[in-house]
Parts: C-alpha cells; sequence; structure tokens
C-alpha cells in the first residue's frame, strides 16, 4: 500500500515538473551513475591488475621457497634408498643359517651403520630397522634395532605394505614432539621383505627449512604431500604483520596433522584450521602446476591461496593470504579517485542547466507536429532547427511524412511478391514428389514384364506431368484436375496387389470452374498408401458441387472431424497479407464443395495436421488459403462407415475474368 502511494505521488510530481527541470534532474542522475561505473570500474580493473601481479609475486617467492626448502627431503629419500640398496647391510640381515654368536656380530654391525647414516646426514632425528632376523638373540644394550610389531599396529603400516617407500605420521616421542618419518622397505635377494628402515623428522627439523623465507611470516602456509594431504600447518592465517616475536610464535604454532591419508584437514583444539583442504588441493594441483585462486574463508572474508610447484619429492607448499592485506593501499587510492570525481560532477550540474533552455524549445515544435501526424495530418512539417541535430531531426521527420503513402504501397507489393514466393516454394515441394516414385515403378515393372503395358503407363505419366505443370499456371479448369486425378489412379491401379473402385460424382456446372491445381492427387495418394482396406479393394469417391451458403451443409456434421481451415471471414476484404479482393469473396458467396472418400482404415486416434510428417495434405491447405484467403480450406475426418473423409471447401471462379481479378494477375 506504501509503495502504491508513493509511486502516485511521485507520478504526480513529475506530470507537474517542467521540462527543464526534470531533464536538468535526469542529466545529473545520469552523469552520477556514470561517474559511479566508471569509477567502480577503474577501480576493478586497477585492483585486478595489481592483485594478479602481487599474486605472480607471490607465487614466484613461494616456488622458490618450495625448491630450497625441500632439498633437504630429497636427501632424505636419498638416505633411505641407499640403506635399501647397501649390499653389506642386505648380507647381515641373512641370519637363517648362521649361530646366536654370529647373529649377535651382525646386530652389532648394523647399528654401527645406522649409526654412521645418522651422523653423515644432516636433519636427521634417528634411524631405525625393523626386522624380525633377530629375533632369538637377546639384546645386551641399547640399539636402533627392532621387531616388526613395535610397528605392526600403527595406522599407517597397513599402506606401507602396499607400496616400497613412503612418508608416515608418527607419535610423539618422550620429548613431546610430534614427528614424520619416512619408511623404507628392504628386500632380499628372493625378493621379500627382510626388514623396513624408518628415518625420523622432527617438527623443527621441518620448520628450520623455511624459517629464513619471508614468505611464511604472512598468512598461513601448508606442507602438502603427493595425494593433496595437508601435512604441517605453519603459521596463521590472520597474521598480518611480522617481527621477531611474531617468527617465534609462528613457529610455535607450527604442526603435524594427525593423520597423512584420514584426517589432512584436522587441527589441534586452540589452533587454526587450514582455509582449505585436501579436496580442494587435489583439483587445483593435479596437474602438477603452480597457481593462485581466492576463495571464502571462515569468517566471511576472502583469502588468496597460492600453491607452489612441487618439489623433487612432489610435495608442495600452499598458502594463504588475506586479500585485505593485499588490497589495502589499493583501497586508500580508489577513495581518492571517487572523490575527485564527486567534485567534477558537481561543476558539471551549473553547466548543464545552460543547455537545457536551448533543447526544450525545439522538442516542443517537434511533438506539436508529431500529435498533428497521428492525427492523419500528413502534410504537416517541422521548421528547420538552428541546431545541427535538430535540423537532422526536422528534416527526417518532413522526409517520413511525406514518404508514408509510397510505403504503404510498398507494403501492399510486397506482401503480394511474398506470398508469390510462398506459393512457389510449396509447389516446388510437391510436383517431384510424384515423379521419381513413378519412375522407379516403371523401371521396376519394365524389369518383371518384359516392357509389357510400359507404353499405356508412359501415356498416363504424360498426361499427369501436362496438367501438373500447366504452363506455369496456379489455377485450371475442374475437368483437367479430374483428368489428372484420373491418370494418377490407373498408374497405381497397375502396380498396386489390389483393385482401385474409383468414381465421380461432378456436378456440370461446375466442370468449367477454375480450382487450384493438384489438390485431389495428394488425398488420393494418403487413401493408396495408408488405407489398406479390409475388403481387398480400396473405393474412393469424388464428389463435387456447388453450395449457396456459406457453411455447406455437412462438411462439420462428424463429432470427430478435425478442423484445419480458419475462421469465415465476414467482410469484403482478404486478409491484410493478401490485399484487396473482389466481392465474390463475401461470406455468402457461392462456393465449390468437394469431398472425397475411401474406406481405408481412416484416421488416428489424436491425429493432427500440424504433426504430421507429410507434405500433401498441408501443402493443399496452405495453397487455398494463400490463393483464396483463409475462408477456404481443408477438413478431415473419420466418414461414417470407416476410411477418410475430406472435405475441400473452394470459390466458384467461372471466368477468366473473375480469375484474374481474384489473383490481381498472379495466374498468367
Amino acid at each position: 500500500m506504501r509503495k502504491r502511494k508513493f509511486s502516485l505521488f511521485l507520478n504526480q510530481k513529475l506530470q507537474q515538473s517542467k521540462l527543464s527541470t526534470l531533464m536538468v534532474t535526469c542529466f545529473i542522475v545520469f552523469n552520477l551513475m556514470l561517474v559511479s561505473v566508471i569509477v567502480w570500474l577503474a577501480y576493478q580493473s586497477f585492483s585486478a591488475v595489481t592483485f594478479t601481479e602481487i599474486s605472480n609475486a607471490r607465487l614466484a617467492l613461494l616456488n622458490e621457497s618450495t625448491r630450497r626448502g625441500f632439498d633437504f627431503i630429497t636427501g632424505v629419500t636419498g638416505t633411505a634408498y641407499s640403506l635399501a640398496s647397501n649390499r653389506e647391510l642386505s648380507n647381515l640381515l641373512e641370519t637363517k643359517r648362521t649361530g646366536r654368536l654370529t647373529q649377535i656380530h651382525q646386530r652389532r654391525e648394523l647399528s654401527k651403520i645406522l649409526d654412521h647414516t645418522l651422523v653423515v646426514s644432516e636433519g636427521i632425528t634417528s634411524v631405525e630397522m625393523y626386522t624380525d632376523a633377530f629375533n632369538g638373540v637377546t639384546v645386551t644394550m641399547a640399539d636402533r634395532i627392532y621387531p616388526v610389531d613395535t610397528i605392526a599396529g600403527d595406522s599407517w603400516f597397513a599402506a606401507l605394505e602396499q607400496a616400497d617407500a613412503a612418508w608416515v605420521p608418527l607419535r610423539e616421542n618422550e620429548s613431546g614432539q610430534s614427528l614424520i618419518g619416512y619408511a623404507q622397505r628392504i628386500f632380499d635377494s628372493r625378493g621379500g621383505t627382510v626388514a623396513y628402515v624408518l628415518i625420523r623428522l622432527s617438527r623443527e627439523d621441518i620448520v628450520r627449512r623455511f624459517a629464513d623465507m619471508p614468505m611464511v611470516l604472512d598468512g598461513q602456509v601448508l606442507l602438502v604431500d603427493t595425494a593433496g594431504n595437508v601435512v604441517m600447518q605453519m603459521g596463521e592465517d590472520n597474521v598480518e604483520g611480522t617481527s621477531d616475536e611474531d617468527l617465534t610464535l609462528t613457529k610455535g604454532n607450527s604442526k603435524i596433522l594427525s593423520s597423512i591419508n584420514t584426517s589432512a584437514n584436522a587441527s589441534a583444539p586452540g589452533e587454526s584450521e587450514p582455509v582449505v583442504d585436501s579436496a580442494w588441493i587435489q583439483e587445483h594441483a593435479e596437474h602438477g602446476q603452480d597457481g593462485f585462486e581466492v576463495v571464502s574463508g571462515k569468517g566471511g572474508g576472502a583469502q588468496l591461496v597460492l600453491y607452489s610447484r612441487p618439489a623433487m619429492l612432489q610435495w608442495r607448499l600452499v598458502q594463504t593470504i588475506p586479500v585485505h592485506t593485499l588490497l589495502s593501499p589499493v583501497r586508500q587510492a580508489g577513495w581518492q579517485v571517487l572523490g575527485i570525481a564527486v567534485l567534477g560532477l558537481l561543476c558539471s550540474v551549473v553547466l548543464a542547466y545552460l543547455f537545457v533552455r536551448r533543447i526544450v524549445r525545439p522538442l516542443r515544435q517537434l511533438i506539436k507536429r508529431m500529435r498533428q501526424l497521428e492525427k492523419g495530418d500528413f502534410n504537416t512539417r517541422v521548421q528547420l532547427s538552428f541546431t545541427e541535430e535538430y535540423a537532422h531531426l526536422a528534416y527526417g521527420f518532413n522526409h517520413m511524412a511525406s514518404q508514408l503513402t509510397a510505403l504503404m504501397d510498398q507494403v501492399k507489393e510486397e506482401s503480394r511478391a511474398k506470398r508469390e514466393a510462398q506459393t512457389g516454394l510449396l509447389e516446388a515441394q510437391i510436383k517431384p514428389h510424384f515423379l521419381y516414385n513413378t519412375l522407379d515403378m516403371i523401371h521396376w515393372r519394365a524389369l518383371d514384364y518384359e516392357a509389357k503395358d510400359i507404353s499405356r503407363m508412359i501415356v498416363q505419366l504424360s498426361k499427369l506431368l501436362r496438367i501438373g505443370l500447366s504452363g506455369g499456371r496456379l489455377f485450371i479448369r475442374v475437368r483437367d484436375e479430374l483428368e489428372h486425378a484420373r491418370c494418377y489412379v490407373n498408374i497405381q491401379s497397375e502396380r498396386l496387389p489390389f483393385s482401385i473402385d474409383y468414381q465421380e460424382k461432378i456436378d456440370p456446372r461446375v466442370r468449367g470452374c477454375y480450382i487450384p491445381k493438384i489438390i485431389l492427387q495428394p488425398f488420393i495418394e494418403n487413401a493408396v498408401m495408408h488405407g489398406y482396406p479390409k475388403e481387398g479393394k480400396l473405393r474412393i469417391q469424388i464428389d463435387m458441387g456447388e453450395s449457396e451458403s456459406s457453411h455447406p451443409s455437412g462438411a462439420n456434421d462428424s463429432s470427430t472431424c478435425l478442423l484445419t481451415e480458419s475462421s469465415t471471414e465476414s467482410s469484403e476484404l482478404g486478409s491484410p497479407s493478401m490485399g484487396y479482393r473482389p466481392t465474390v469473396k463475401s461470406a455468402n458467396a457461392p462456393k465449390i464443395i468437394i469431398r472425397i472418400r475411401d474406406n481405408g482404415q481412416g484416421l488416428p486416434e489424436d491425429w493432427k495436421l500440424e504433426e504430421t510428417s507429410g507434405i500433401g495434405i498441408r501443402n493443399v491447405h496452405q495453397r487455398i488459403q494463400l490463393y483464396c484467403g483463409t475462408g477456404y480450406g481443408v477438413d478431415l475426418c473419420t466418414g461414417e462407415l470407416g476410411g477418410v473423409e475430406v472435405t475441400i471447401t473452394l470459390p466458384r471462379i467461372e471466368t477468366e475474368d473473375q480469375l484474374i481479378l481474384w489473383l490481381g494477375g498472379e495466374n498468367e
């Protein structure tokens, strides 16, 4: 209700306002919107370019950090591989045919190898071996060799059985530090697993590799493995400034997630969760490329997520930075540009009012002349204005008024040409329709009967084509159309396996009248091709007579009749696209009624002319309405005794003069 009252009040004020006031107001509103759009687009474009450049620079730094930071991981895998491929170590693990003292000696030698590896390898917390080769030897001093049962219950051990080596999450040690390890299987000479080497890395070992990189100080950094699972999280997603204390805090907040394979997004209580999960990382980094994307953070703020190219181990870094932190300088520049734009808009308002007066006066004159033209005064003219634009507008208005009559005549001529083109197209569709089938049938007939009866069929075909072409005429006599139908029936009788009983009942008064050509043959063809009479003989009867009423009796008696013609015109004029027609096209003018009946199967249920795939029936109906108007056409219905009953309604045209008047010379 309030909206309606406000709308009425606004309309009333607009109607009472002066044109100059409205134009100035519109000018201000338009310029305000224009300036707003320009400033917004400029800000968005500048922000996008700046954001892209900053993101590319950050991505390059992240790639360099990945390359430098993951060098130690390559060393870890190399250490594990060197142990697995050490022949001396493999020989020491062969204890099946050795005594207890020999096994003790072999175990000590293995322990020395592991100690030596730990000393020479940088950034490794411990090197351990798990094997059942020394289960029967009593341990007298502590070493790093344990039974396989020690790790068999860990969640990652089952996954290791499916691969030669893998990075695995480990339980906390005595110091309470979470660890990550690299496990490598050792095979004997027969290909069986004889031991497992586990290299442990502490949290400090990994963080130390990235502590001197400035990109760690902004936002949140994730260490991601080959499957896209988060292995380690460093920093917080809301860090905006850095200092020595912040760096210490960032290191302290680093964590190893509880599970690589199943809990990639889990975090300890009180610690921030990653902005993106494993599914997002797998989707965007599956092709081994780097990139960045803006995602929505948990608090609704946008976050820039950068993912680096994978290192040699196919691990990578994923960094998230708040977008508002990156675009803060750009936002300040945007407010400055907006202030300058508003100041320019206020200055333009003064200039707008000076031009409004000169615009209003010619507009009022033009509106006055347009109202005169609407009333039918085609002689009205507008005086040329001193302004160039209004001079062109006045010239265009005067030229439009002087050309209206000529354009109306041109539209009538174009309508006639269009109707003629449509008629030609419809006839072009139906002319060759029967010709190809007949020629093909004659060919096979000649092969079957050795040229017998071909002469008679060719004569019928010649008559059929001669009447069908008719020298390009649109209308022919009724007797010629009947002869055309008989030729078609005679040709079909020669090739069909059943006989055709064809009968005509024609009123002598209509034999000399003109009707559109080739309107009987399509319906006879439908009866022949689709009738399938139950009696073994196809009966076709054509009744043709005249009617003095606008609605011939019996034309639409059946309740199952399917109408295809339009409503009868009651005026003396034809359809708008047909131009003028003579007065014989009255609703009560004499008409010719043609009925075609057969004893076939009848029409299918729910049959509609618009949905039929054939072109014959629709072609006849369209041509009749194009030639004669929408008051004439074709009706189809199921006959009282079965089969199909077709009713064709046509105007009665007896002489050439009437035909010329009816078609406007188009039949010549």
